[in-house]
């Protein structure tokens, strides 16, 4: 069962739907969906068998900042090095932008425990010496 890692502007609101879902994240209406999708940089994208098993989300200018964000692994592919692939090629991509800046917009809040994933790749823990601590305000819609 081989995984192809593959670069896109997006994917179905479908795929983005279910495997948000299955990692727990909020539910989303098609609609807010469709909005996300639309703002959205670019996805990597994990598929296996022509079905989404993973992918990462990402909002950038393409010159001083990209803003990482909705890193998902179906359960089913967590432990296997996916997300490494995903990561890998998130970043390869933004350094072929050029990006000056990375910021992980993961809810790590949500995710107890992912930090060292996050760190393998050069993110940097909040608050440390050279940076104060990060900073959340949840707006609540009605």
């Amino acid at each position: 069962m081989g995984v192809i890692i593959e670069f896109q502007s997006t994917i179905s609101v479908e795929e983005f739907c279910r495997l948000r879902e299955a990692v727990g994240f909020q539910k989303l209406t098609i609609k807010q969906a469709e909005k996300v999708l639309s703002n959205t940089s670019f996805i990597v994208n994990a598929v296996c068998e022509g079905k989404s098993v993973g992918v990462v989300r990402v909002l950038t200018d393409k010159v001083t900042d990209a803003y990482i964000t909705d890193v998902i692994i179906s359960p089913d592919f967590q432990g296997l090095g996916l997300g490494r692939k995903i990561m890998d090629r998130v970043l390869e991509q933004l350094n072929e932008y050029s990006v000056s800046s990375v910021k992980l917009a993961c809810s790590l809040y949500a995710n107890p425990g992912k930090e060292l994933f996050y760190e393998k790749f050069g993110f940097q823990t909040l608050p440390n010496n050279k940076y104060g601590c990060g900073m959340l305000l949840e707006l609540k819609q009605p």
